[in-house]
């Protein structure tokens, strides 16, 4: 299959947070300043950074946001000087993101769409039918949940996506941010950049009666709408999904967010649908694979599966359990959404409020689903495999 789920995990987060800082922060959004400059010592060399302070450490320690987007989770020993002006702190414009990411990555070409800043080395024609495959989720996601009453909010610039013209290219660029974890997923959405990283599908495979590169939109979408392909294009829809609920109001990057509602609130919308030119017809439907998967995950399923899918995230980084974990949340999200909207989407807004590098214990986690959704957790969790049971 195109991606393996259990290494689909947000690898960036281990490298951000330092230890003992994050055990105490205060919170730095709501406050009003002007544009902080900070100078860290990395690799034996001083690095200028300006941005915002989105929270302090008590120990001194920031995470900053710089005007490109990026975080930078800075412990207090790192930090060599820190100033602040009276400019206020805006995200850059599109014109100067362009700049800056032409000069990161020599030889790679720009294509704008109304949402987005892809930067690729491909051909136009791939670059053009992910910016309109990415409009098209981007129109089809608000569209859902502004008609389901959720507040969303505009992305404070243009989302960015690196795609790459080979697998090849892709992992040396993927290694300097995920290590090992690279070699086994086609895309990623990384927390760190507020960036998706892809390549082109069409030049994935080679040989008889494979793919080869396609030179026009029409011949992509036919390539990638033969069977063995929709996996692959529905890894790189998942982390655009992502991208999108980290930056219209679904969470904020690096807050304790289970994995559960992230994960299942992809998977929900990956299953693309490519023959549609106007938006994602589908959406919500039955996504026939993390079915499959579920039900026969039904038949090892411990009684506590459902509160450890709340509780813990581990499920969902071991190759052993991941298949099952990304399943169950497929299966949670789309029993919660029918059968408990209401409560669903006062939920997510309990998520979108959790600030970054704050983290719930087990019990905290279990408590907050229990208020929403009911105390009986053995009641809950019956109502939902009686339900999953007459799903087809």
């Amino acid at each position: 299959m195109g991606y393996n789920p259990s290494m689909r995990i947000k690898a960036t987060l281990h490298n951000l947070v330092w230890s003992g800082a994050a055990l105490m922060v205060v919170l730095a959004s709501a406050r009003v300043s002007g544009l902080d400059h900070v100078t860290i010592q990395r690799d034996g060399r001083p690095l200028h950074l300006s941005g915002k302070i989105v929270i302090e450490a008590v120990d001194g320690g920031v995470l900053l946001q710089d005007r490109e987007g990026v975080l930078w989770a800075i412990p207090a020993e790192q930090l060599q000087r820190r100033s602040e002006d009276d400019k206020p702190y805006t995200p850059m414009s599109r014109a100067e993101l362009s700049a800056r990411l032409t000069e990161q990555l020599p030889g790679f070409r720009l294509h704008h769409t109304a949402n987005y800043l892809f930067v690729y080395n491909t051909t136009p024609a791939y670059a053009q039918w992910c910016g309109s495959l990415y409009e098209r989720l981007y129109r089809a996601f608000r569209n859902y949940w502004q008609r389901r009453g959720f507040a969303l909010r505009d992305p404070e610039m243009p989302l960015v996506v690196l795609v790459f013209d080979s697998r090849e290219s892709y992992m040396a660029y993927a290694r300097s941010e995920l290590g090992d974890a690279a070699g086994n997923i086609d895309g990623y959405y990384s927390l760190q950049t507020n960036r998706v990283t892809m390549f082109d599908l069409t030049g994935s495979r080679t040989g008889p009666g494979e793919f080869a590169r396609a030179a026009s939109v029409a011949q992509i979408n036919h390539l990638l709408a033969r069977p063995g392909a929709e996996w692959m294009v529905a890894t790189i829809i998942h982390e655009a999904t992502h991208q999108l609920a980290y930056n219209c109001g679904f969470h904020q990057r690096l807050a304790d967010v289970p994995l559960w509602v992230s994960e299942g609130l992809a998977v929900y919308f990956e299953t693309p649908d490519l023959n549609s030119t106007r938006g994602w017809r589908n959406i919500g439907g039955i996504h026939t694979k993390r079915l499959e998967q579920f039900q026969r995950y039904l038949a090892e399923r411990k009684p506590d599966s459902l509160q450890t899918l709340i509780t813990d995230d581990d499920r969902f980084r071991h190759p052993e359990t991941a298949n099952d974990a990304y399943a169950e949340a497929w299966a949670l999200t789309y029993f919660v959404i029918r059968r408990y909207a209401e409560q669903y989407h006062e939920y997510l807004q309990i998520m979108a409020d959790k600030p970054p590098l704050i983290y719930d214990s087990p019990d905290e986690r279990l408590d907050e689903f229990r208020r929403i959704f009911g105390e009986d957790l053995q009641a809950f969790d019956a109502e939902f495999l009686e339900y999953m049971r007459t799903v087809r």
